[in-house]
């Protein structure tokens, strides 16, 4: 009877173990898809959102005509378009916080980046409302469309960069030198755009490193089916 209870014991203990190496065996494999799930949802584009950042300048400039009651409908539109662009900043902190992925340089360089342009919004929109000419707001308006550049630019930083380390670490699981050299020098290129008047320049800037981002994503997980 004991001999039979060790056997078993040992058998249970075997088995165990062996759950457990299998269990190790999978959990790479759960992480990369895992990754690669979250990684698609970085890689959309915001292009309602840029066109709306296009179009602010011109619509605050028609909306001024010099009047007090115009000057007030004004800034109040300057001052909603500003809370667009801080409510989507909170959405870019929520992406930072949960890209695991991101490297430590890259987290500080966003996070930083993030909160300066809280900061400096918060500040022109207090400004907005203490202008007492047209002129002044806006120049207001156009302060904060090319000098943030919130949702053609800044969004995309954000997730991007939170795609692309992502990336990098599923090729890096996945032994895929091939994605890894595709992606060499991307976030380095993203991360150095500046916000400026023209707009046009930066889409064309951003569109082959969001590209770069999709590919690596479909040949990754197309790798991930054979493995």
């Amino acid at each position: 009877m004991r001999r039979t209870l060790a056997i078993a014991l040992a058998a249970g203990v075997l088995f165990v173990g062996g759950c457990g190496r299998v269990h190790q065996q999978q959990a790479p494999s759960t992480a990369v898809d895992t990754m690669l799930t979250l990684t698609a949802d970085d890689l959309t584009d915001d292009d309602a959102q840029a066109a709306d950042d296009e179009i602010t300048t011109v619509a605050i400039a028609e909306t001024v005509k010099g009047k007090a009651p115009d000057l007030d409908k004004a800034k109040q539109a300057v001052a909603a378009r500003i809370d667009k662009r801080l409510e989507a900043l909170k959405k870019d902190d929520a992406v930072i916080a949960k890209a695991g992925q991101l490297t430590a340089a890259h987290k500080d360089t966003l996070t930083k980046l993030v909160a300066d342009q809280r900061s400096g919004l918060t500040a022109l929109k207090t400004k907005v409302q203490g202008e007492t000419t047209a002129e002044a707001i806006k120049a207001d308006a156009q302060s904060m469309v090319v000098d943030y550049r919130v949702f053609m630019l800044t969004g995309p930083k954000v997730r991007l960069t939170a795609a692309i380390d992502t990336e990098l670490a599923v090729a890096t699981k996945l032994k895929a030198d091939a994605v890894k050299q595709h992606l060499d020098g991307k976030t380095d290129a993203l991360l150095a755009l500046k916000p400026g008047k023209d707009g046009d320049a930066i889409k064309g800037a951003v569109a082959p490193i969001r590209q770069a981002a999709k590919t690596a994503h479909t040949d990754l997980k197309a790798l991930r089916k054979t493995k």
